[in-house]
């Protein structure tokens, strides 16, 4: 084989490479996961077979936030960026617990779901007639129970209200009591409140109590 014919093969190869790499690039949409072609309105379609059903998930980067004012892991902060936080951090508005966030360019902000992520506690007796130590509710069983068995509802609404969080899904908060009447002991992690009482309440003892979604 002479030179030239060497020269040529090696040419044609070059030429091929790049008409596939223009080919690639030029190619707006891609699917990930089968042959098929992607949807029309999709820049990037993931589906494990041809009907698009999958028994497969998309996993976002995982990462340690510190609080949502700082762009750590990354250098800056990215507008429209994705990931999962791993930890809870920080303190106040700017602390972050684990669950799904994104960047606006200026700070990370949880994505929350469809539903409100605090709400005050239903209305419960308090029965107040006799003084005494070491009392408990159960809060979250109580919400649940109402939740699941309300006593009016309107017409082809569902029988319960159709999303209740797992006790260990949400954080607990008295925001005010009346400390003339309640000693609060304690208040766990699964909403069990323990609690003494000093005095038998009046017209305007109050305690409020709200859930916050974590």
């Amino acid at each position: 084989m002479n030179y030239l014919t060497q020269n040529s093969k090696k040419l044609r190869f070059k030429f091929l490479g790049l008409m596939l790499l223009l080919t690639m690039f030029l190619q707006a949409q891609v699917t990930i996961g089968s042959d098929s072609p992607p949807n029309e309105g999709a820049l990037l379609d993931l589906k494990e077979n041809n009907t698009g059903s999958s028994s497969k998930g998309l996993l976002l980067p995982r990462v340690s936030l510190s609080n949502t004012s700082n762009a750590a892991p990354f250098s800056s902060h990215i507008e429209g960026m994705f990931v999962f936080n791993t930890k809870t951090m920080g303190s106040g508005s700017t602390a972050v617990t684990p669950g799904i966030y994104y960047n606006t360019g200026n700070n990370w902000e949880r994505v929350n779901s469809t539903f409100t992520n605090w709400f005050y506690m239903p209305s419960v007796v308090f029965d107040t007639s006799t003084v005494g130590k070491n009392f408990t509710k159960d809060l979250y069983q109580l919400y649940a129970g109402q939740f699941n068995t309300p006593k009016y509802k309107s017409a082809g609404a569902p029988t319960a209200v159709t999303y209740l969080p797992d006790s260990n899904d949400l954080y607990y908060y008295i925001i005010d009591y009346d400390s003339d009447v309640f000693e609060i002991v304690s208040l766990t992690n699964q909403g069990v409140l323990t609690y003494n009482v000093k005095q038998a309440a009046s017209a305007y003892t109050l305690i409020n109590i709200v859930f916050v979604l974590k």
